[in-house]
């Protein structure tokens, strides 16, 4: 098959943007609608975030041990969603997530949501589009509204009625940046949309193991990696048995669960020391952002005086941890308005070695032809602005390990393959 203007010949794929944060049964269940969708001979792409996830926060555990989780959940091919990318906001998430499933062929996205209807996400992704739906936003945050009940607002106030209750949903958020990204950028991919069900997204007690939510597992996986045993019996049946397994290996070996707020003394100190003009020019620091942020460092006598200082209804907890770790990064607007140039394999099986072998022959065939590139060993990635932008995330990521790391420690793996 021919897809996204890729003319070399293809397997069928269907493919996910993703954190698997960890993975668990929610998202087995995505896969297997994707399975089903594609057949036994198609190919299950996830293009996955790598070290930071989309709230600003190292992954629970580094991208090599999550892809080994996805295969053995249904997994045929796991690459990264690069950084900055992977931690930035729902819209650049979603654009360069599509970007490159379309760059590697993939001819159905697929999406959790929790209201699931396609044509009423669709309408919402035409939405986001309005002239005035930005400044439509603004107005409501001015008015008292926060930052993400104002963009709820304003797109339900432009959509047919009665909307499903709760509408939207955080997949929801999600699924309609997805749907703008591929009206914006063409091509061909076809939307999936999977029932999100079970616990909601930001619950953070475990009440369903059948169907759970990462926020719970990520709590049990900080409150119990002291103790891997209990750990492994509060964790039975929300994930499948092999993810399960290699998650509670990464945990003995010191690799997981990540200490979220380990960077929070070194961003307190970077704003301390940092001058607001300049660090206007960061992602997510615009608009007088950054100058909170100095004033809070300054006053605060504690990383977590800092951080409480700058909660607020005007700015998500996302954004907020965003800025921080951009700061430290050195992530400037452009970065994110850029193309990803190239993705690293984390995880490939048997379907997913022959998919990849047939995207490297149709690069080869069509140079130009904007098939994405895929890089085996960060190591060997090529020297350019994502690769250094990369080696900064892998540096302060590997501080963020329940055993800290070396830098680089984690630019020298190499994927795991299953066949």
């Amino acid at each position: 098959m021919r897809y996204n203007g890729i003319s070399a010949p293809l397997p069928a794929a269907a493919g996910v943007i993703c954190e698997f944060n960890p993975f668990h049964n929610g998202h087995k269940r995505l896969l297997s609608a994707m399975r089903e969708a594609v057949g036994e001979d198609g190919c299950v792409v996830c293009v996955m975030s790598g070290l930071f996830v989309q709230r600003g926060t190292p992954a629970v555990a580094d991208p090599y041990v999550r892809a080994a989780a996805a295969l053995a959940g249904g997994a045929d091919l796991v690459v990264g969603l690069p950084f900055p990318w992977s931690a930035g906001s729902a819209e650049a998430f979603a654009a360069a997530g599509v970007g490159i499933l379309s760059r590697m062929g993939v001819g159905t996205l697929a999406f959790g949501s929790e209201c699931a209807d396609t044509a009423l996400l669709t309408e919402a992704a035409v939405v986001l589009g309005t002239p005035d739906f930005v400044s439509d936003c603004a107005a409501r945050v001015t008015g008292g509204a926060g930052a993400a009940a104002a963009w709820a607002e304003a797109l339900r106030a432009r959509l047919r009625a009665p909307l499903p209750d709760g509408f939207p949903g955080a997949n929801d958020r999600l699924a309609v940046n997805y749907l703008a990204a591929l009206s914006r950028q063409g091509g061909g991919m076809r939307p999936l949309t999977v029932r999100r069900a079970g616990q909601a997204y930001r619950d953070d007690v475990l009440t369903d193991a059948s169907a759970p939510s990462a926020s719970a597992l990520r709590v049990l996986l900080r409150e119990a990696a002291c103790d891997p045993d209990a750990l492994s019996a509060m964790l039975d049946g929300t994930m499948p048995d092999a993810a399960l397994r290699v998650l509670l290996e990464a945990v003995r070996d010191g690799g997981a669960p990540c200490r979220e707020d380990a960077l929070l003394p070194l961003f307190h100190g970077l704003f301390r020391l940092g001058d607001a003009d300049g660090l206007d020019n960061v992602a997510e620091l615009s608009g007088g952002l950054a100058r909170r942020m100095v004033r809070a460092a300054l006053d605060a006598g504690t990383p977590e005086a800092f951080w409480d200082a700058l909660r607020s209804r005007l700015y998500t907890d996302a954004r907020l941890r965003r800025g921080m770790l951009y700061a430290a990064a050195g992530v400037g607007p452009d970065d994110l308005r850029a193309d990803p140039a190239y993705v690293v394999l984390y995880g490939a099986d048997a379907r997913g070695c022959a998919y990849l072998k047939a995207l490297d022959k149709a690069r080869r065939a069509d140079p130009d032809g904007g098939v994405v590139s895929v890089v085996t060993k960060p190591a060997d990635a090529p020297a350019c602005r994502q690769t250094e932008l990369a080696r900064r995330a892998e540096a302060l990521f590997t501080l963020c390990l329940p055993t800290p790391r070396e830098a680089g420690a984690l630019m020298k793996k190499t994927p795991v393959i299953l066949i």
